[in-house]
Parts: structure tokens; C-alpha cells; sequence
């Protein structure tokens, strides 16, 4: 079996924005980037499947420039266990949009032939929850979107994913894709010893040229960032009688904030 597991770099959720004004960019020069915390459940539950399946071999395939990507690669794909590593690097993908990226990827996936691809069910950044599910349509097989429980067996899955009030089960023949929730497993450290030898395993540098595709055109731009508007005030209501104060409380909101 091959797996692919499609993971993205993204901005630690504790990086502060520093943003004055109205923008038409943001200033991402001092962002510290990680891997998005979704597509480390994808990367956990690839590699769980290849130690219950020995001979499977797992490919993470990402998007951004090589040098910015590839310690993160190292680090939380290839150390704690994918055998390789594909980075589409091109400059014409800088401002890419979810309907580009899914076509790029799906190039790189088509020179696979992958049996499994899994991807976490949406990055931090852009919360788009688009890419996963993109790729799957562009490739036409089958896929199931945020997933907390995955068993394979005699070519097919078998999937869990929560919705209101219950739980719905999904079964669906390979090839197919899966975008991981959280729930689905817990993913591991990666061990200093697995770190350096990670360094040994290969990394493809590639170009959408390569791949056979044309950087695709931007659907939409961002016109511009803003900060939130500043919040008013906070009123206190004094005093030690606790009706009155409840009353004095819905007066202001039915006169004042115009909520009731």
C-alpha cells in the first residue's frame, strides 16, 4: 500500500499579528510556522497504518518554498515515520488560492498512484476546509471529510465522523481520500535519533513544469486587512441589591444596546 499524507507549514496559533491599520498585505517576515495541527493527525494515522501493515510506504507532499518547509518536513513527517518527502516549490504558487493549490497537488498526485491520501480536514490559517475535498473531485475517487475513526480492509475503509446528535459511518472503496479531525488518534514526539536520520530520507524539490500543470490563475483576491474595531467600554452596575441590578441590567440592554 501507498499512502500520501498532504500537510501544510502554517503560522504557530501563539504568533501575534502585528497590524496598526487597514493593510492590503500582512507582514508574515517574523511568523514562526509549524505543522498544521490538523494534517499531524493525517501524518499519525499513516504512519499507525504502515506498523499495522509493514511494507506500506507514506509520502508527504507539500506546497512553499524548500527552505522554509523543509525542517518541518523533517521534523514532524519523515522523523516520526514517512519513508519521503515531495515540496512543489514555485514562486508562481506565492499567492495561490484553495482551487490552485488542489490542482497542483493532484498533479503530484497522479505521478503516485497512491492507494490512501489523507490530509487534515482544514489549516489554521485560512480555516478554508476546501483543499482535501478539492483534490478528491479533480482526482474522482471517492473521499470522506473530517474523520475520527478509519479501519482498512480488502481494499476498502470504513470511516467515523461526528455529526449533530450521533455518529455517521462511511464506507468507501480505494483509492479514496480522508481529511482527519481531531479525536482521531493522538499524534507522537518525533525522538532526537529519528530526527537526524530523517536527514537521510529523500526530499523531491519540484516545479508545477515538472509536474505538468500551469500555475493556476487566483479566483479571488484579498482587497484588504484590517484589525477589529476597538471595544467600547465596559459598564459596571453597582450595588448589593441583586434585583435591582438585574433590573438595571435589562433596561440598559433593551435602551441602550437594543439587544432586547
Amino acid at each position: 500500500m501507498k499512502i500520501a499524507v498532504l500537510v501544510k507549514q502554517v503560522p504557530d496559533s501563539e504568533t501575534r499579528i502585528q497590524l496598526s491599520g487597514p493593510a492590503q498585505k500582512l507582514d508574515d517576515s517574523k511568523f514562526t510556522r509549524v505543522l498544521n495541527p490538523y494534517d499531524a493527525y493525517a501524518v499519525e494515522e499513516a504512519v499507525r497504518i504502515k506498523e499495522r501493515a509493514p511494507g506500506t510506504e507514506i509520502v508527504a507532499i507539500t506546497i512553499g518554498a524548500a527552505d522554509r518547509v523543509r525542517e518541518t518536513l523533517k521534523k514532524d513527517c519523515l522523523a516520526v515515520g514517512c519513508d519521503r518527502a515531495i515540496v512543489v516549490a514555485d514562486p508562481a504558487l506565492a499567492d495561490a488560492d484553495e482551487a490552485g493549490i488542489a490542482v497542483v497537488l493532484a498533479a503530484a498526485l497522479r505521478q503516485e498512484a497512491c492507494d490512501l491520501i489523507l490530509a487534515g480536514k482544514q489549516a489554521i490559517d485560512d480555516d478554508a476546509a476546501q483543499v482535501g475535498v478539492r483534490v478528491a473531485e479533480i482526482l474522482g475517487i471517492a473521499h470522506v471529510a473530517v474523520v475520527t475513526k478509519l479501519d482498512l480492509a480488502d481494499g476498502a475503509l470504513t470511516a467515523q465522523r461526528e455529526i449533530e446528535g450521533g455518529v455517521e459511518i462511511v464506507q468507501a472503496k480505494l483509492p479514496a481520500l480522508i481529511t482527519c479531525q481531531k479525536g482521531l488518534n493522538e499524534p507522537r514526539l518525533p525522538s532526537l535519533p529519528n530526527i537526524m536520520k530523517a536527514s537521510a530520507k529523500p526530499m523531491r524539490v519540484v516545479t508545477c513544469a515538472e509536474l505538468g500543470v500551469e500555475p493556476p490563475a487566483r479566483t479571488y483576491d484579498v482587497k484588504r486587512y484590517a484589525p477589529p474595531p476597538s471595544r467600547a467600554a465596559c459598564k459596571v452596575i453597582a450595588g448589593d441589591d441583586p434585583a435591582a441590578a438585574a433590573a438595571e441590567l435589562a433596561r440598559l440592554l433593551r435602551e441602550e444596546a437594543k439587544v432586547i
